[in-house]
């Protein structure tokens, strides 16, 4: 005879397996997926990775919170820890730069090279008319930058940055042509050959096995040159804090283009 009390015990028991007991071929809930990391972000370069151009600066290094740093700050799980980047500044500068990274660091973004080309000067020489002699000779300058100098220098600060920080990703950034076309169309070609070489040189890097990626972002600038019907750039010769540096149209650009690569 079943007593009453060996019948509850038997439902309750049933019940704790029913609750529990997930069919064969019947999935459970899935669970959530983690959330991304935060990045923990370092910023390196010269005076458009700083934000010059913009009119609103928070330091003599003319960083700006309308730059392409200050931007990707603003993303979700992004962390700007440091925006070490500063106007006129070239490699051996941005060496100095890499104190600021650490192996904490997971993102690194860098914009820097056309200050050895010595863009503005190049751009003074051959803006007002380009068939000078002025404007031949530092065209010749600038080439002779771009073919033996800014490729090992590139190399050799992304080696330094993948040793002192091998968790981050780092972003290498170009820089858009800057004038419309038809004005003095010498100077775009030589930023689309340093673009190039740049580019080409994070491919080597990659190759070697550093995290390094290139974004381009001529793409994203075009109809936006100096002299035409929409600049993003500054069109005052006589501004030269101003003068063919981003505005904040332009460091948006920015920001989208290395957001969608990094």
């Amino acid at each position: 005879m079943t007593t009453s009390i060996g019948k509850g015990r038997a439902i309750v028991v049933a019940a704790f397996i029913a609750l529990f007991a997930i069919p064969v071929g019947v999935a459970g809930p899935a669970a959530a997926a983690p959330p991304p990391p935060v990045a923990k972000y370092v910023a390196l370069g010269d005076s458009v990775a700083a934000g010059q151009g913009t009119g609103v600066y928070i330091d003599a290094c003319l960083r700006s919170p309308l730059g392409y740093p200050a931007l990707l700050d603003a993303e979700p799980r992004t962390n700007l820890l440091r925006n070490a980047s500063c106007t006129g500044a070239d490699f051996t500068d941005v060496d100095l730069q890499l104190s600021e990274i650490n192996r904490g660091t997971t993102l690194v973004t860098m914009t820097v090279g056309a200050n050895g080309l010595d863009l503005p000067g190049l751009l003074a020489a051959c803006v007002p008319d380009p068939n000078t002699p002025q404007c031949t000779a530092a065209i010749l300058a600038a080439n002779t930058y771009l073919t033996s100098e800014l490729g090992p220098e590139l190399g050799e600060t992304l080696a330094a940055i993948s040793s002192l920080s091998p968790n981050a990703r780092i972003v290498v950034t170009g820089y858009p042509l800057p004038l419309a076309p038809g004005i003095a169309d010498g100077v775009n070609t030589g930023v689309a050959i340093m673009n190039t070489i740049l580019s080409t040189t994070v491919t080597a890097a990659a190759a070697q096995g550093v995290n390094v990626v290139f974004a381009d972002v001529t793409a994203a600038f075009l109809g936006h040159g100096a002299f035409g019907p929409d600049p993003w750039v500054g069109q005052d010769p006589a501004n030269p804090e101003t003068f063919l540096h981003p505005n904040a149209a332009g460091y948006q650009a920015y920001a989208s283009v290395v957001g969608a690569v990094r």
